[in-house]
């Protein structure tokens, strides 16, 4: 029997969504405001949730994150109303499962209920669990990798993993390998990138003695040494395009011929390949087959960069600090919380990677301090913490207000990119209409005011994530922000 949550303000939709919960054999609970919801989710375990949007104390969308982080996550289903296209489409993009438009019909609620319960029944029946300790992390993005490793693991497909420099690629080819029924075999690794080129067909398919002319005797390739287990080909985009077909009829084959060989070996091996190369575009290229790219697309992992999962950032460090204390045989150091936020800060283009080294330098460089501060950090780290403080933060400054003469206008400033509302223009009041030209002129000024100001709210004034994602130079961002005067007008509720 599965356990149903409704939040929402309208007694007649809590009652309904509870009355069919039980209709279907199931048990419902139904809460008026989000506090009381969040206060139940927290001390039951549901199954589902239906959430609805506008509440008397709060906005429905705003808790979604913290039910995604509860130890049974529920699946959400957002309660919105038919207008609101913009919130159903952050509802999803946030990991909601669907969202119903209000108003809806008993029939509707059926439906839906129906399916998300039959969908739950099913996941939880193939939910397999990772057992991999050295997978730090607990935010939506990287749990939803680990749930996607999981089930690899459990099926015989290749897998193509996806994701920037230092994102942990081969970490998790190593956790699919680990938690599969191949475990007890070897795990084989191929990095691409490094092979020279006259030498790769001899690494993976290996040669007999004579083949050439350094060939003194006859080599093992790496094909044949992953022979029931599993050929990691790290950086595949690097493969030379002359070797992708021999490659991919080992694929289809599982046969090959080592350099120099007459004979037909065989191979049962599984591949899992990775890059931080958009293999899309090589393929429009010509620099890499379409056929070897559909053969590695059986199942895809997209990691997400270390922006994207800054939640974890704490929990990163915290574990490679108390790692590199065990691996130097040295006493744990105390880490401040403003240690912690200044990595925060940073939009870690090097990922986990540079966050590792980064620590890593720390603890070496300070290893008879009693406690982590943020002057141990590189510069780079506390210039951009010192940037981050004299700019306004996301969670604090949520309501911009607007001075105009007498007038006073409030603008909610949300924090997903998405979720930021550009109001109309409104034209100088004066009798006199203004010319296109001039009205043209102070729109574009009005709206690229306020996207500034949005903007700074969504990165957390991170400037080098909101340069990336504005598309701006630095340089040019602090010019644009200096020339509204961003942080003077900033007048905070």
């Amino acid at each position: 029997m599965a356990k149903v949550l409704i939040i929402d303000d309208d007694p007649y939709i809590g009652e309904l969504l509870v009355k069919i919960a039980r209709n279907l054999n199931h048990s419902g609970e139904n809460a008026l405001t989000l506090k009381e919801g969040m206060a139940l989710a927290r001390e039951e375990r549901y199954d589902v949730v239906f959430l609805d949007v506008v509440l008397p104390d709060g906005n429905g969308l705003d808790a979604l994150s913290e039910l995604q982080q509860l130890n049974n996550t529920p699946e959400v289903v957002i309660i919105t109303a038919k207008s609101d296209t913009k919130g159903a489409e952050l509802a999803i993009n946030s990991g909601a499962w669907d969202y119903i438009s209000k108003p809806a019909s008993a029939e509707e609620y059926m439906l839906q209920m129906r399916r998300v319960l039959q969908y739950r029944l099913e996941k939880q029946a193939s939910h397999p669990k990772l057992g991999h300790h050295n997978i730090v992390g607990r935010s939506i993005p990287i749990m939803r990798c680990l749930n996607q490793a999981a089930r690899a693991a459990e099926t015989h497909v290749g897998v193509l993993i996806l994701g920037d420099t230092g994102t942990g690629k081969e970490l998790f080819a190593k956790a699919v390998h680990d938690n599969s029924s191949r475990r007890n075999n070897p795990f084989i690794i191929v990095d691409c990138a490094t092979i020279p080129e006259n030498l790769v067909e001899s690494i993976l398919f290996g040669h007999e003695k004579g083949a050439f002319t350094s060939a003194e005797k006859s080599h093992k390739g790496l094909i044949a040494k992953a022979d029931g287990g599993t050929l990691f080909l790290d950086e595949v985009g690097e493969l030379p395009l002359h070797l992708q077909k021999s490659f991919l009829r080992v694929l289809q084959e599982r046969t090959f011929r080592p350099v120099g060989g007459h004979e037909e070996l065989e191979s049962d091996f599984r591949l899992v390949a990775a890059t931080n190369r958009d293999l899309e575009a090589l393929v429009q290229a010509g620099r890499f087959r379409q056929d070897l790219l559909y053969r590695l697309q059986a199942f895809v992992i997209e990691l997400p960069p270390l922006r994207q999962r800054a939640s974890d950032i704490r929990m990163l460090s915290r574990y490679y600090l108390n790692k590199l204390a065990v691996d130097f045989g040295a006493s744990p150091i105390a880490v401040s919380d403003e240690f912690l936020d200044a990595l925060q800060t940073y939009s870690w283009p090097g990922n986990v990677r540079e966050l590792f080294n980064v620590l890593e330098q720390v603890f070496t460089a300070n290893s008879e301090a009693g406690e982590f501060l943020p002057i141990h950090l590189p510069v780079r780290l506390r210039i951009a913490a010192a940037q981050a403080s004299l700019l306004p933060h996301a969670e604090t400054r949520k309501t911009l207000t607007i001075i105009k003469g007498n007038k006073t206008k409030n603008i909610k400033l949300g924090i997903a990119a998405s979720d930021v509302i550009i109001p109309p223009y409104e034209a100088p009041e004066t009798d006199k209409f203004p010319p296109l030209k001039e009205y043209r002129e102070q729109a574009l000024e009005q709206a690229e005011k306020l996207y500034l100001e949005s903007l700074i709210m969504h990165c957390k004034a991170n400037m080098t994530t909101a340069a990336q994602t504005s598309g701006l130079s630095v340089s040019r961002l602090y010019a644009l922000l200096k020339k509204h005067n961003i942080k003077k007008k900033f007048i905070l509720n």
